[in-house]
């Protein structure tokens, strides 16, 4: 049977020692419990198949012929195949981090295509951080650090040319570009789902927003 820790708290003399009081019950109850459970605040290793998460995803997509097309990428990623590439390749040519080497244990680590998806689909679809162990082999804390380099290292490389203010000379361009694809003069707003047919559509809606001759 463990041994008993008594349940001793310090006199409140002020209240400038309820604090420390407080302090104090509540590091007893944090030791009671790790003796209670046996455990430790050592955290346990875990062995991942890096090179297997790796090969997974150039299989997936990235190889000649992949079993996923651009199709099915772009609904999985937001965004084509290339610009994907031109990205891990922009990050990967200005950051250390996402370039492959070797860990304390002289084991490779990621690859830059590794670390990408996993800050892209946590971008793109709001996935858990865990959610990558079990595809890309990679653990909840690296899959956030992955999110936070990226998003550091885009900024730093893409702000000057893409992450501006638009110009008026650009909000010209939109405004033409938006009136020839989905034929809505003057209009500039969400373009997400403008492309998209609602099949399900009540028929007193039906053609609401939409141009006579279209």
């Amino acid at each position: 049977m463990a041994d008993e820790i008594p349940l001793f708290f310090p006199p409140d003399s002020s209240d400038e020692s309820s604090g420390s009081s407080i302090l104090f019950s509540q590091n007893l109850i944090e030791e009671a419990e790790l003796q209670d459970m046996g455990t430790s605040n050592r955290r346990r290793y875990i062995e991942r198949q890096r090179e297997l998460g790796h090969e997974t995803l150039m299989a997936d997509y990235f190889v000649e012929g992949p079993k996923y097309n651009e199709a099915i990428f772009w609904h999985r990623f937001r965004m084509l195949k290339r610009f994907f590439l031109k990205i891990v390749s922009d990050v990967e040519a200005n950051d250390s981090w996402f370039q492959e080497g070797l860990d304390a244990r002289g084991k490779k680590g990621f690859t830059p295509l590794q670390n990408v998806t996993s800050a892209i689909k946590q971008l793109a679809t709001g996935s858990p951080l865990d959610e990558n162990d079990e595809y890309l082999h990679m653990a909840e804390r690296t899959s956030r650090e992955c999110l936070e380099y990226f998003c550091d290292t885009v900024y730093k490389i893409y702000t000057s040319e893409f992450l501006r203010r638009p110009t008026s000379h650009d909000m010209a361009l939109l405004y033409d570009a938006h009136e020839e694809k989905h034929h809505l003069p003057g209009m500039f707003g969400n373009l997400d789902c403008t492309h998209f047919v609602w099949r399900t559509c009540p028929t007193e809606l039906r053609g609401k927003y939409m141009r006579g001759d279209h």
